[in-house]
């Protein structure tokens, strides 16, 4: 384990901040809008045809995207994570996108040479690593005795990364491979259940600055935490991949509505359609989310080149719109796109670097959509675009 995780926040991380607006002002929903009328640049207005998945990296991504469908937030494991996931994949393939951020992984290939695909869940109790930072990475493998055999291989290369780790037992997980830093308030643990891994992490900054350390504490962490994970996906059942054209891509059409992302565009973070609630995965500020993703009855969530939720009802997906998409102390207001104004645009005032800057948001009947660039014109033609992708889509 390394000392100090590399942080880099990404598109996606920064669209997050959008969880921490406040309720602005609410603009009447045309009932009509002319789409040849709309500004959409570039962007296509027609909804994709998906069926079944490519080749296999794809379907090994479409796996755990359903996988993530089943692993809890931080947050719903010990409420003091609050602060969401700015710098790790929630859904990958290769872990350099996440495990990489924390670890060492020049040696994963050798010790999980039949991984799948990986979700990781990701909180810290205060932003800036000046708390605790909890993460679970959870890998598919093809079957039980893969999964056993890649949790013991991995702990062996991560305790191998230095000198300092020290082996560990977790009395309520015997079966858990783990060690820890006795200098340090930091754990690692790796534990085979059923065709998965569960890797814990927890690093607390605030005691190592203080220069303090609780064995105690570390252990009951990653045992509440395997308390949660485990009994959650291991009701499942992770889908196969050996056939990829059968695995379907696309759910409920969601992702067809939802604006394809650019090229040119960095990402953390693959396209895909999920549960309403797994978008907590996703977000920077879990804790605020919850309530108005619940309030607004938001049973699907697609991320790509927008963020689209599926409320309720039109009135849900209205004030879901306002409320993520609404004005707060970091944001001011910026000018709608042309001929759809029931769109909002906001514009990011605060001080954190690295943040894009323009944030745009629409509602179209039960759906909710939220486009971000670090141009104003960009961000109204993405959100006219989504718009009219919606609208064509029905």
């Amino acid at each position: 384990m390394k000392s100090v995780p590399t942080r880099a926040l990404s598109a996606m991380a920064a669209v997050a901040l959008l969880a921490v607006g406040g309720c602005g002002p609410e603009k009447p929903q045309e009932t009509a809008i002319p789409i040849d009328r709309l500004d959409v640049g570039n962007y296509p207005t027609a909804p994709r045809q998906f069926g079944g998945a490519k080749n296999i990296d794809q379907a090994r991504l479409v796996a755990a995207e359903r996988l993530a469908d089943a692993v809890p937030p931080p947050v719903d494991i010990d409420r003091r994570f609050v602060v969401g996931a700015p710098f790790v994949a929630s859904v990958w393939i290769d872990p350099i996108a996440s495990l990489g951020k924390i670890m060492k992984i020049n040696r994963f290939a050798e010790a999980a040479p039949d991984f799948v695909a990986g979700v990781t869940s990701f909180g810290s109790t205060e932003k800036f690593n000046h708390g605790m930072d909890l993460l679970n990475a959870v890998m598919i493998f093809p079957d039980e005795r893969r999964a056993a055999e890649a949790a013991a291989a991995l702990e062996r290369v991560d305790f191998e990364a230095n000198n300092r780790n020290t082996p560990v037992s977790i009395p309520k997980y015997p079966g858990a491979h783990a060690h820890w830093w006795p200098e340090a308030q930091s754990i690692g643990s790796w534990f085979a259940t059923g065709k998965y891994v569960v890797y814990t992490w927890m690093y607390d900054y605030a005691k190592i600055f203080l220069k303090k350390v609780d064995q105690p504490e570390l252990i009951g962490m990653v045992e509440k935490s395997l308390d949660a994970v485990v009994p959650a996906i291991s009701a499942h059942p992770p889908i196969r991949t050996e056939q990829p054209a059968e695995v379907q891509v696309d759910r409920d059409g969601l992702l067809a509505r939802t604006l394809p992302r650019p090229r040119e565009d960095d990402w953390l973070n693959p396209p895909g359609v999920y549960e309403g609630r797994t978008a907590l995965l996703f977000d920077d500020s879990p804790a605020k989310s919850r309530k108005p993703l619940t309030d607004a009855g938001v049973d699907r969530f697609t991320s790509d080149g927008a963020q689209v939720f599926r409320a309720r009802d039109a009135a849900a997906a209205r004030a879901l719109r306002a409320e993520r998409g609404g004005l707060s102390k970091k944001f001011k207001s910026a000018a709608s796109p042309r001929n759809l104004p029931g769109a909002q645009c906001i514009e990011y005032i605060g001080r954190e670097q690295a943040v894009i800057r323009f944030y745009c948001s629409v509602a179209y009947d039960r759906y909710a959509a939220f486009s971000w660039s670090n141009q104003l014109l960009d961000a109204q033609q993405r959100i006219s675009a989504q718009y009219a992708l919606l609208a064509h889509a029905g």
